[in-house]
């Protein structure tokens, strides 16, 4: 089994700190739940314009945006699904 990490980049640590703490809780469980599975990407979505990140994970109307690298997935942010795809 693969172990993945998981490394907040740029501005994802502000988009958590600007969640309530239920919010946060949340996408945290949602998150170890990803990366624990045999797959993680079977559970994400490929995004058309990749210069926000590669992939997204969906939690309720949060999206998770990442990219990957070998194991680790590098998240860049973590937005409301009304302001993720806004440049």
């Amino acid at each position: 089994m693969n172990q993945y990490r998981i490394v907040f980049a740029g501005s994802s640590k502000k988009d958590i700190d600007k969640l309530d703490q239920t919010t946060r809780k949340r996408i945290a469980k949602k998150l170890q739940f990803f990366i624990e599975q045999e797959d993680p990407l079977a559970y994400a979505r490929q995004l058309v314009h990749s210069s926000i990140g590669s992939y997204r994970f969906r939690v309720g109307h949060y999206r998770i945006v990442f990219d990957i690298d070998g194991n680790i997935f590098q998240v860049t942010s973590i937005k409301h699904r009304k302001d993720v795809y806004r440049g």
